[in-house]
């Protein structure tokens, strides 16, 4: 807690950084009905089950790139799907500069374990970024929203809830996260109304959110290159020298 007094203190001492509105990432448009015949069809009827008392909820999804991860993947899953069943669904990503998102990878990668340390101006642009990006947007606008990953945690301190619930993704394997790293984390998710692991074990044991959920991570079916008959070896793992797959799946 008092490191994230202290990088609240050198925010305010930051030159401000301009960056413009939430940009709305384009998903195009999906339907359950392209799974008949990939999953079961019990699943889906529960699906379109589970989602009917649900239709017209304003809901966003929030994170940081449109591309190159599986977050981005999941989403140009999820959220077309989620307006096929009648959910009003919106996904937006922040705005950063470069060392904005290497404090976030430093952060990142200390979730998961590495030895990083963050300097009080790491702190104050990683909150300076995050009040830039919370300039404007209306909570109003949304019942749900969903935040993905460390990256745009903050928000909620400098946006405030609203009449909306508020549910932290984490994508991460947070098992032995970096001590100095969740402490400046965890402050920010105390006002969180939920979060979201993809296992059991990555739950901090103390987490500030009473309220948790675990949902595994899945791949589309659709989507060719996640079909795992799609890779192939390099014709080097032939030769029986052991080499692990890294290939496409």
């Amino acid at each position: 807690m008092a490191e994230a007094h202290a990088a609240r203190r050198a925010t305010r001492a930051a030159a401000p950084y301009l960056f413009p509105m939430l940009a709305s990432v384009d998903v195009g448009a999906s339907s359950l009905a392209s799974y008949r015949g990939l999953a079961p069809d019990d699943l889906l009827d529960a699906v379109a089950d589970a989602a009917r008392p649900l239709r017209g909820a304003r809901v966003l999804h929030l994170n940081a790139t449109p591309y190159g991860g599986g977050v981005s993947e999941l989403l140009r899953s999820v959220v077309p799907l989620l307006i096929d069943l009648g959910v009003v669904a919106d996904w937006r990503i922040i705005s950063g500069d470069e060392p904005f998102f290497q404090v976030t990878k430093a952060i990142h990668n200390g979730l998961q374990g590495a030895a990083v340390e963050l300097s009080d101006a790491d702190k104050a642009r990683y909150l300076a970024t995050s009040r830039a990006n919370a300039a404007g947007f209306d909570t109003k606008a949304y019942d749900f929203i969903f935040v993905h990953d460390p990256q745009p945690a903050a928000l909620l301190e400098f946006t405030g809830k609203g009449d909306a619930r508020w549910i932290w993704r984490s994508h991460i394997d947070t098992a032995n996260a970096n001590a100095a790293v969740w402490s400046f984390l965890r402050p920010f998710l105390a006002e969180f109304d939920a979060s979201v692991f993809t296992m059991a074990e990555f739950v901090p044991s103390d987490l500030p959110t009473q309220t948790v959920a675990i949902i595994p991570p899945a791949i589309d079916p659709r989507i060719r290159r996640t079909s795992r008959s799609r890779w192939r070896p390099p014709a080097r793992c032939w030769n029986g020298s052991g080499c692990a797959p890294s290939g496409r799946w």
